[in-house]
């Protein structure tokens, strides 16, 4: 079910203490199973995630080696390592990478949001200098990710980025110059929504474009330091205003290299509705403040079925402001001039 994005929540929630009693019976595959389809469909038990590194830990010699690696990137993205379970990890994922890692199992390891987050720094400074000798055997996928990780310990951990070697430092400064593919982003719905408010307002503004590393939803023209997310059901862990972890880490970064950012979240955005003079006025209050903190805070707490409600009135939104442009749509009309 996680593995194809099946959505339902209850469901996984439903399941999730029968799976924390059994864990102590499960093996290598199983643990990361688990570990990874909660991470898919962002269903953050953090308990659970904690609790399925610590049984990696104790079974480390039985775990395969992709298994351990995507059991520690799940735990990194869901948040779920205090200090002494990330260190311990880190540990042993040297041991594992150094001894029965190949080149193709390596590359799986390199994840920004746990080389920024949750890896130490000796590990740090193993995983760029060793990717700069399998990067050979790299996807477009796997270059990315790399970008995105020296970027992240050249800002947030300078002192790490440092003690590589120049001609490390300068495989990821070539790197950054390369053109990565990458499949194109568009704007949502709700992004067009909040852009064409942002227009009414008289914000001359680009969507969706990518700066480095990163993708930005909105940017203003005049002021090229301001810019804007929609945040969508999808940044956030199932049913709750938390960001996730590559949100924040996301936000942080740009933040420390000085843009600017403003974030429309998407239940505030929906309790407007269709009113498109409160849209503008909810658009001109927020750019007034002052930007976000480089540290990105969580929205206030809201019970599941809010969040379920607040669902039903963003397709009801939705639905009402496409039928607008059907109905505002003009015909086509063909003029042929013959003369």
């Amino acid at each position: 079910y996680g593995k194809s994005l099946f959505r339902h929540e209850e469901l996984y929630r439903g399941l999730l203490p029968f799976v924390a009693e059994a864990l102590p019976e499960f093996h290598s595959h199983a643990l990361m199973t688990v570990a990874w389809a909660l991470e898919r469909v962002r269903v953050n038990d953090r308990a659970v995630v904690a609790q399925i590194a610590e049984e990696a830990l104790a079974k480390k010699d039985l775990m395969r080696p992709a298994d351990f690696i995507k059991i520690v990137n799940c735990v990194a993205r869901m948040g779920a390592a205090p200090p002494s379970l990330a260190a311990a990890l880190s540990a042993e994922l040297m041991r594992v990478l150094d001894e029965k890692c190949n080149a193709l199992l390596f590359r799986g390891a390199v994840d920004h949001v746990a080389v920024a987050t949750l890896y130490s720094d000796p590990l740090r400074l193993y995983l760029l200098e060793r990717f700069t000798k399998t990067a050979i055997c790299c996807r477009p996928m796997h270059y990315q990710k790399a970008f995105q990780s020296a970027v992240a310990i050249r800002v947030l951990h300078p002192p790490v980025w440092q003690q590589l070697s120049k001609a490390v430092r300068n495989f990821y400064i070539r790197l950054s110059l390369r053109r990565i593919p990458q499949r194109a982003r568009r704007p949502s719905p709700l992004h067009w929504d909040v852009s064409n408010a942002l227009a009414k307002l008289g914000v001359f503004h680009r969507n969706t474009f990518q700066w480095g590393c990163f993708w930005i939803d909105i940017g203003e023209i005049d002021d090229r330091r301001q810019c804007w997310f929609v945040d969508g059901p999808s940044d956030f862990y199932s049913s709750t205003n938390e960001y996730t972890e590559a949100n924040k880490l996301q936000h942080r970064i740009l933040s420390e290299l000085g843009w600017n950012i403003r974030r429309v979240r998407w239940n505030d955005w929906v309790q407007l509705g269709t009113d498109m003079d409160a849209k503008v006025e909810y658009l001109r209050k927020l750019r007034e403040r002052p930007p976000w903190p480089a540290i990105l805070t969580d929205g206030p707490s809201s019970s599941r079925q809010e969040m379920v409600a607040n669902l039903r009135s963003a397709r009801d939104v939705q639905r009402a402001l496409k039928e607008r442009r059907e109905k505002n749509r003009q015909p086509h009309s063909l003029v042929m001039n013959l003369g």
